[in-house]
């Protein structure tokens, strides 16, 4: 693994609004209309809070989606923002270094799918994997306790199954239950490696290789996020809430 990336590198960079993470046809299709929509509040909407370095031109390690304004926020979506020839892993780490807020989209659906669903399945008969949101999680959380990084919101949208009239049904928290009590390995031991290269010090890495899944996952939980439902205009939401705080 090998990222080229140094952690004082990164913030030289111009600063990303924010950073999403998805996981599934659900997650992902809601993930495009919230990066829509918040780039268009972003311009219509008086009076944000968003830093002057959350406008304009993005950093040389993003792509910037089409189409874009420079009056718009920077919102880093893989889908949108990887480079051409760009490793997945590289790009998401470098957009999320240099992001202000990290907006994890947790899902929950049928059959257990949804990238919350398919994190439970870690532990069980001892399955193990590297699961690309859990890492993503476990870096968001160091980078925003480190003051050396530009993340320091970590803002959650919880989405439910998806619910036949439009929107989504309430989101299943009893489920949260089965989320394992020890580390994904795999997945511990790929973020250690990569705040390694950040030069985030060693006892991050060694708490890093600590942490259970059910405590990753509690931890993020505990920020105040926003909760997909079947009345309310989730994007919406969530724009006003990054672009407002």
């Amino acid at each position: 693994l090998s990222l080229s990336l140094s952690l004082s590198l990164s913030l030289s960079l111009l600063s990303l609004s924010l950073s999403l993470c998805c996981a599934g046809p659900t997650g992902n299709a809601l993930a495009e209309r919230v990066a829509v929509k918040i780039r268009s509040m972003s311009r219509d909407v008086k009076e944000l809070n968003l830093p002057e370095h959350g406008w304009g031109i993005f950093p040389k390690s993003a792509q910037r989606p089409v189409p874009f304004r420079q009056e718009e926020a920077k919102v880093y979506l893989d889908k949108d923002c990887l480079l051409d020839g760009q490793s997945w892993l590289a790009g998401f780490v470098q957009g999320l270094v240099a992001s202000m807020t990290f907006v994890p989209l947790l899902s929950w659906t049928e059959d257990d799918q949804g990238s919350l669903g398919e994190l439970s399945k870690i532990g069980v008969n001892g399955f193990d994997r590297v699961d690309n949101v859990l890492l993503e999680m476990i870096l968001a959380m160091v980078l925003r306790d480190d003051p050396r990084a530009a993340v320091h919101a970590i803002l959650p949208v919880i989405v439910g199954p998806a619910a036949k009239g439009g929107g989504f049904e309430t989101f299943p928290f009893y489920k949260l239950a089965r989320m394992s009590d020890a580390p994904s390995k795999a997945t511990n031991a790929r973020a250690a490696a990569i705040l390694g290269q950040l030069g985030l010090g060693e006892d991050n890495v060694q708490a890093v290789l600590r942490l259970s899944v059910k405590q990753v996952v509690d931890s993020v939980l505990r920020n105040q996020g926003v909760q997909a439902s079947a009345s309310d205009d989730v994007c919406t939401e969530v724009g006003t809430r990054v672009l407002k705080t």
